[in-house]
């Protein structure tokens, strides 16, 4: 299994630059993506793993400031490193998934006393 080579943290001159940045981190991820699966056994098809990731970078596509994009981009860099080279346990890696797939939690008085929560 190949490591990923150590990050050299390095600033964005322009927003463009920072775009090309954060095109070339969302490649990498898409691209590990076979790897990943191998690695940490998931029993997911390939499609729910890229669009979880998708949606995580465009969580912050609105994102202007190059400043914040270069930390948007380190941070993501290094959560690539530590899944690449399997530093994380594979519950980390499944809380990706479990976020979004819980139920909904009732909000309204009458729902939550259907539920038994009052």
């Amino acid at each position: 299994m190949p490591l990923v080579q150590p990050l050299v943290t390095k600033s964005s001159a322009s927003l463009a630059d920072a775009r090309t940045r954060a095109i070339h981190l969302y490649r990498l991820w898409q691209k590990s993506v076979p790897q990943i699966m191998i690695d940490y056994h998931l029993c997911l098809p390939q499609s729910v793993v890229r669009s979880k990731i998708r949606e995580h970078f465009e969580k912050n596509r609105y994102v202007s400031d190059p400043r914040t994009i270069d930390v948007l981009l380190f941070k993501g860099r290094i959560e690539f490193e530590e899944t690449y080279n399997v530093w994380k346990q594979y519950s980390h890696v499944l809380r990706y998934f479990d976020a979004n797939e819980q139920d909904p939690q009732p909000t309204k008085f009458f729902d939550k006393f259907i539920e038994g929560r009052v």
